[in-house]
């Protein structure tokens, strides 16, 4: 719990700390993919693949039952074409995780939004990966009762994960999705490990 701190004279000024941050991360994917007309061609020739649809049900109740919240999501993953079959069945290539959902604790529901490139480590045989990025989330809301406070909407993700492909078409998932600020908020950094089940849909 980090008391009043979220609701003094300070606020102001740790919105302003998150502006700063969320411009830094702008100016970095404005440097890692540039727009201009002149870069137009290069940048079409490195294109994303949508992989897989899905929803996801989460929980934090299993390491805060005091702070107990839930989670639900739908989610899209693409996949990069560069990817590096480092023995016969397996391969490791890089891909982008998006989500959109809601979270609720303490009575009370916000919004969450989630962007997160990963590594991944596939079984084409058997249809079984493993995944693990870092990335950022955006909450609407950040206050939960008197118990939760993340201390401001932009927060930081590592995410694990583990797939399985149990149709063609349809798969399974459990991850684990820890989120702090990372103490752009101030020195009470308090992070939230949210365990999440998923179904998904695959192209």
């Amino acid at each position: 719990m980090r008391g009043e701190r979220g609701r003094s004279g300070s606020a102001g000024m740790n919105i302003a700390r998150t502006y700063r941050v969320a411009l830094c991360l702008l100016l970095l994917a404005a440097g890692v993919f540039p727009i201009s007309a002149s870069n137009a061609e290069n940048t079409a020739k490195i294109p994303l693949t949508l992989v897989a649809i899905g929803a996801r049900y989460g929980t934090n109740a299993l390491t805060d039952k005091a702070g107990a919240m839930d989670r639900v999501d739908v989610f899209w993953s693409w996949r990069s074409p560069y990817a590096w079959e480092f023995t016969p069945g397996w391969d490791i290539g890089a891909r982008l995780n998006a989500s959109v959902g809601a979270i609720r604790g303490q009575g009370e529901t916000g919004a969450v939004g989630t962007l997160v490139p990963t590594l991944a480590v596939g079984d084409t045989d058997n249809g079984f990966s493993f995944e693990a990025g870092v990335g950022v989330a955006m909450f609407s809301k950040w206050e939960y009762g008197t118990v939760e406070d993340f201390g401001g909407p932009l927060q930081f993700i590592l995410d694990l994960g583990v797939n399985f492909r149990v149709t063609k078409r349809f798969g399974l998932g459990y991850r684990i999705q820890h989120w702090s600020d990372g103490g752009i908020y101030g020195g009470d950094n308090r992070g939230v490990e949210m365990h999440m089940l998923e179904f998904s849909y695959r192209y």
